[in-house]
């Protein structure tokens, strides 16, 4: 056994010392090259990654980057009005609504019309809290919001992605660098 264990060191320090390279002995001198640069020119739009790529961004020119930071800042907002909805916390979801929409939907003229297309007729939105407990909630509850897409750089619809259509849930404006949702107005 010992033979074959003091053989088996053998060859391998035969095989080590024959594959390493001396450093003894000094390298034939090589010619120096300059190196060849090639110009590559980037491209102006990014090459598609995907479908929801080229599908939520066909109006607009951005990066895949920009893209990612975008829809995720928008889907944790969604998360977070998400418990907000299922708190009905009315005063921290005026923290997510754009200030226009605010406005808008705080004018007596517009929550009447409104409350002509809610389903349970007779019912009337006297403000803006009924129209977040009466309309914005229940719109939303059980609903999935899995793609964006981009109206321009500072507009984005959330969506849910069907086979037949995209489903909105949402809209998005940016206002300082910040997402904010814009609540839709009444159609005419």
């Amino acid at each position: 056994m010992k033979k074959i264990l003091h053989a088996a060191l053998i060859t391998l320090a035969s095989i080590l010392l024959f594959s390493c390279k001396s450093t003894d002995v000094p390298e034939e001198p090589q010619e120096k090259t300059e190196p060849v640069v090639q110009e590559v020119k980037e491209p102006e739009t990014p090459a598609p990654v995907d479908d929801e790529f080229s599908r939520s961004t066909q109006e607009v020119s951005i990066t895949v980057e920009e893209f990612n930071a975008d829809k995720k800042a928008i889907l944790d907002i969604i998360k977070e009005l998400s418990y907000v909805m299922q708190d009905r916390d009315y005063n921290k979801w005026l923290t997510y609504i754009e200030p226009e929409s605010v406005t808008y939907w705080s004018n007596p003229n517009n929550l009447k019309q409104a409350s002509k297309r809610l389903p349970v007729k007779g019912m009337k939105l006297a403000n803006l809290n009924d129209y977040f407990t009466f309309v914005f909630v229940p719109s939303r509850k059980g609903r999935e919001v899995d793609e964006i897409r981009y109206i321009s750089l500072e507009s984005v619809k959330a969506v849910q992605n069907t086979d037949e259509q995209d489903i909105v849930y949402y809209n998005f404006v940016r206002e300082n660098g910040k997402w904010m949702v814009r609540l839709p107005p009444n159609a005419n």
